[in-house]
């Protein structure tokens, strides 16, 4: 028996070597397309503005720095302040509503009424506002915003893992510069972004959003006795409970309404313990949604509460039309600044908020003036900021820098003859026209990396698309392998070695690649690109779909076109089906015709095509709502089990236990129907039993976690264990099945007497080619020859171990993604099971050939790659941070991870991609479902290319390498090259649109999200191919050691 050696690397290191090669120029591309802020790294001091001179028409007053603690810039208002963060405090959870009765009121409406009272009791000495923010609406973004006076820019979302010191002038350090002593209390980011800034700090662990008590219980167990010291100026207070609760169970729960009564508390004996020295700042850094997310744009993230109280303040209430105005969060920086007699920070980009300077001490026209000056000083910091901003090479746009301009010759000639309204109205435009530019042009792009990084992303698709339709010259196919591979090395040495001027370098590698495949032209031999009809049709569909990234309706229907385009692939594939059975020269609607289309397989493919139309359409339950989708209502199922009425949660339990059972049950039996659960090898004793622990496991966590919120302090400790368990579970079980990957049972010598005829009779159970060898051995007599072995499992040898690892990775991705998703995951399971049924009918009735079924078609690759895009979004998820699943982050852990925040990440990565990494990782299945399938159910394939070969499954790549090779290189990259046109086409669109109104909010975050897809899709499918290929490998060292044994 003469067996080729199967290549091990090749088809790795040839999807390997083009990923990568892309991914260099998507990070190109990225490099210019999300630059962070240029961040300025000056600071300002006492010395600043040492005179600000206002004349008005009466008198002129001179303000100067005195150079003591307490005043600098100009004197202070408040001695002292305590600063209160509720984090995730929406506006309309402070702002009490008259119109409501008790009874009425939403768990999160008029639980907090010591504001109303604070504002009857003491209207000038109190003030509450809408406190607007700016998105990105993370903690981290928001704190970074709150402590410099700047905008966050996108990027810096992507940095909510990780908190990174500040660098950039603060008013933290601004504090400190002056000999403030700042006490700090609460979420431990503070520690992270000003390490060794704060006097005294208590501080915990910040991320376990599981957690609603044990911040905020450490913030009041020291908050009390922290101001009856008198070594403090600024003491800050950073509250979690509310965000917590509203990610575990929404704003509407009554868990909401507890946690904001014990805050209505906390306000209440502060505010009456507030000295005339003192000024109490109450706020939150943002809002939430109605599901109690938070990250994007929304008015419910974006609006915020801010409550301003001393018993000295005199203000004067702002409002419009009824409302009270709103205050942007980047004017507390240089409010908080003066009042406290601190330099303003350099970057800083607010408003001071005037009412804050106005005191019981002053009359109204010295408070006026007071506020004139400051003002002055706030437009002199904003002047020196922008002016050095763009001294350093940066652009603003040319018609509001007029109109900068404008103003500022306005302050020059005459200004001291305007009347002091006037005057604040001129700096109060100034400053509101200076952050609306910056607004506009923060992120300055890069368009010449944006350029090079597209370039070099083109050409690779393009050598990606020469290599998926051309084969390698045999004798030259090992030296282009490793030229390959040399290619690969050059280009990313240019960026190690060289790295400056990366569009420079972009350009260059485009260049390196474009020779590279000029002079490498005669070593691929072009193979004619025979396109069906069908694969035309379902290419032409995944082209519509990459463009419709151009368009922000379609980004927002993304998931419904999905669906459409799926569904439309699948009956194109069932078109050439039904025209193969029909009677050419007769019509269509013949009753011959009609009898010859109406067979046992075009019936059972309307029957499969109804089952998915049906899984696809209940899927949509599972869809998750866009905040532009004002359709949409969102349902229970992405609400946690805690969160749901005590009478919905048995339902929701047993129906997702039930789910769990079916993920398991149904590869179970796949794998018993061809006979891969005989016998006592290692991976199937294990898959014997792995998944029914895991699934005990879920049960039990999914149990722990639905016991009431009075009753499971103590169960905290333990709901973690389950999910550890099935972690190291599922890592050992694929670790030990890659040692030994094969699920066949051969049958001991001493029972094989018993078992020839069998054979004989039906030589589909034996499969292989050995099948031919030992039935001839037994028919020229050797009947009693104890050595002739039978083998089950062989005809889905390569499969198994494949279907297996995926049942695992099915377990622990409904372990993160929780149990309100199981159902959607079972039926994305049911969905890809008949496009594959529906893919190998075609497949053997459309065949001209056994090859034509082993390599599979370009319509065949589309469908797969369209699932994978449909269940990114029937698993809950969208293209937008605030559709993150922020609560996979804590399946298995309680938020402290000494520092580092790798385990979360992934967790939530592993969440939100689950669809990408299922399909890549069972993309090999697209190549062995009809040969495997074929065997099983022979009736699907018919009689038209019967042959002992097909009675071989997937035995049949074990004795034709190269066929397994061309079959996995094709499916390899022509899927990693569908993923890569449709990042490209998002980057595009990006690109194009960049001055769009929606570039942040819409095209920005699709790229962003299409982007981390296509990385962990390469990941993926290279996983998959150097798996399958160790089946392989293991499989043809066993063939040969067994066709020795029995020649």
């Amino acid at each position: 028996m003469n067996m080729a050696c199967f290549g091990s690397s090749q088809v790795f290191i040839l999807i390997l070597c083009l990923s990568e090669l892309f991914i260099v120029g998507l990070l190109i591309f990225s490099h210019g397309f999300l630059l962070t802020r240029q961040v300025i790294l000056s600071n300002s001091h006492c010395e600043d503005f040492k005179e600000v001179v206002i004349e008005t028409r009466n008198k002129e007053i001179t303000r100067s720095v005195k150079g003591v603690k307490g005043e600098c810039w100009m004197p202070s208002t408040f001695r002292r302040a305590i600063i209160l963060l509720i984090d995730a405090l929406r506006y309309d959870f402070a702002a009490y509503n008259h119109s409501l009765k008790d009874n009425d009121a939403l768990p999160y409406q008029n639980k907090m009424p010591v504001f109303k009272d604070l504002l009857e009791a003491n209207p000038k000495q109190a003030h509450l506002a809408p406190f607007i923010a700016d998105a990105p609406t993370t903690t981290l973004q928001r704190l970074k915003g709150l402590t410099t006076g700047s905008l966050p820019t996108f990027i810096d979302a992507s940095h909510n893992f990780a908190s990174e010191e500040i660098t950039e002038d603060n008013i933290v350090d601004q504090l400190v510069s002056c000999e403030k002593h700042i006490t700090v209390l609460g979420d431990d980011t503070w520690e992270g972004l000003f390490p060794g800034r704060f006097n005294r700090s208590f501080l915990y662990p910040s991320f376990n959003v599981m957690d609603l008590h044990t911040v905020d219980n450490g913030v009041l167990s020291h908050l009390e006795q922290e101001m009856a010291r008198e070594d403090w100026d600024v003491i800050i207070g950073h509250f979690l409970g509310v965000d917590h609760c509203g990610h575990r169970y929404g704003p509407s729960h009554p868990e909401m309404a507890a946690k904001l009564k014990q805050m209505n508390d906390v306000v209440k004996a502060v505010a009456d313990s507030t000295q005339n020295d003192t000024v109490l700042i109450i706020f939150g850094d943002h809002g939430m949604t109605k599901t109690g997310d938070h990250g994007g744009d929304s008015t419910d993230e974006t609006e915020a509460a801010l409550f301003l109280y001393s018993p000295v303040l005199s203000m004067s209430s702002e409002s419009e039309h009824g409302r009270t105005l709103p205050v942007s969060q980047v004017d507390l920086v240089p409010s908080l600044a003066l009042a406290l007699g601190v330099p303003i920070p350099y970057s800083n980009l607010g408003k001071i908020m005037e009412n804050i300077l106005h005191t019981d001490g002053l009359s109204r026209e010295d408070a006026e003036q007071q506020k004139l000056v400051a003002l002055s000083l706030n437009v002199k910091q904003v002047k020196r900021y922008l002016h050095d901003y763009k001294s350093l090479g940066n652009e603003f746009p040319h018609d509001l820098w007029q109109r900068i301009e404008v103003l500022q010759s306005q302050m020059l000639l005459g200004f001291e003859q305007l009347s002091l309204r006037e005057q604040k109205k001129v700096y109060s435009e100034y400053l509101t026209l200076a952050r609306m530019m910056c607004e506009e042009v923060w992120a300055k792009f890069s368009v010449s990396e944006i350029s090079s990084g597209l370039l070099l992303m083109f050409i690779i698709l393009i050598l990606t698309s020469i290599i998926t339709h051309c084969k390698f010259i045999l004798k030259k196919k090992i030296a282009i392998m490793k030229k390959l591979l040399y290619l690969t090395v050059v280009v990313n040495g240019l960026f190690v070695l060289i790295p400056y001027n990366i569009a420079a370098l972009g350009c260059i590698a485009s260049m390196i690649v474009t020779l590279w495949i000029y002079f490498h032209r005669d070593a691929f031999t072009t193979v004619h690109c025979k396109f069906s009809k069908s694969d035309s049709i379902s290419l032409l569909l995944v082209l519509l779909l990459c463009l419709g990234s151009f368009s922000n309706s379609y980004v927002i229907m993304e998931n419904y076109v999905v669906a459409f385009i799926l569904l439309s692939s699948l009956i194109i594939q069932l078109v050439p089906l039904l025209q193969k059975h029909k009677k050419k020269g007769v019509s269509m609607f013949s009753v011959k015709n009609i009898k010859l289309v109406l067979n046992f397989n075009s019936v059972l493919c309307v029957f499969l095509m109804l089952a998915v139309f049906l899984s696809v359409r209940l899927s949509s339950w599972f869809w998750k709502c866009r905040e532009e989708q004002t359709w949409c209502i969102p349902n229970q199922i992405h609400i946690p089990m805690t969160g749901l009425p005590q009478e919905l949660r048995n339902w929701r339990y047993f129906t997702s236990l039930f789910a769990l059972i079916l993920l398991v049950w149904l590869p179970r039996r796949w794998l018993l129907m061809c006979g891969n659960m005989n016998g006592s090898r290692l991976g199937v004793m294990l898959f014997n039993c792995v998944p029914v622990v895991c699934v005990v496991f879920i049960a039990a966590h999914w149990a722990l976690q639905a016991a009431p919120a009075h009753h499971n302090s103590n169960i905290n400790d333990y709901v973690v264990f389950p999910p550890r368990i099935n972690y190291a579970l599922t890592l050992m079980y694929i670790a030990l099945l890659y040692i030994e990957p094969l699920l066949i049972y051969e049958v001991p010598p001493s029972k094989t007497k018993t078992s020839i005829q069998s054979v004989m009779d039906n030589p589909s159970v034996l499969i292989p080619q050995l099948c031919k060898t030992l039935v001839e051995k037994y028919n020229v007599g050797n009947k009693r020859s104890s050595n002739i072995p039978i083998v089950y499992g062989l005809a889905t040898a390569v499969s198994a171990p494949l279907v297996t690892v995926l049942t695992v990775i099915l377990i622990i991705i409904v372990m993160v993604a929780g149990d309100g998703v199981t159902p959607a995951v079972v039926l994305l399971l049911v969905t890809a099971i008949v496009c594959l049924l529906i893919q190998v009918i075609s497949s053997w009735h459309t065949a001209q050939s056994l090859s034509d079924v082993i390599k599979p078609s370009w319509s065949a690759t589309c469908v797969w790659f369209m699932l994978s895009i449909h269940g990114f979004y029937s698993t809950g998820h969208h293209s937008t941070f605030p559709s993150l699943h922020w609560s996979a982050a804590f399946v298995g852990f309680q938020g402290d991870w000494s520092g580092s925040n790798i385990i979360p990440a992934f967790l939530v990565g592993l969440n939100t991609f689950s669809s990408q990494i299922l399909f890549g990782f069972t993309l090999p299945l697209v190549v062995l479902a009809p040969l495997a399938i074929g065997v099983i159910f022979p009736k699907l394939r018919g009689n038209r290319l019967e042959s002992e070969d097909i009675r071989r499954g997937e035995f049949l790549l074990v004795d034709e390498p190269d066929k397994a090779e061309d079959a996995l290189v094709y499916v390899g990259l022509s899927y990693t090259l569908l993923h890569g046109v449709k990042l490209f086409f998002s980057a595009l669109a990006a690109f194009i649109l960049r001055r769009h109104l929606m570039v942040w909010k819409i095209f920005a975050p699709h790229f962003i999200f299409e982007a981390v897809g296509f990385i962990v899709t390469s990941i993926s499918v290279l996983a998959s191919i150097w798996f399958t290929q160790r089946i392989l490998k293991v499989l043809i060292s066993w063939s040969e050691s067994l066709y020795h044994k029995i020649s």
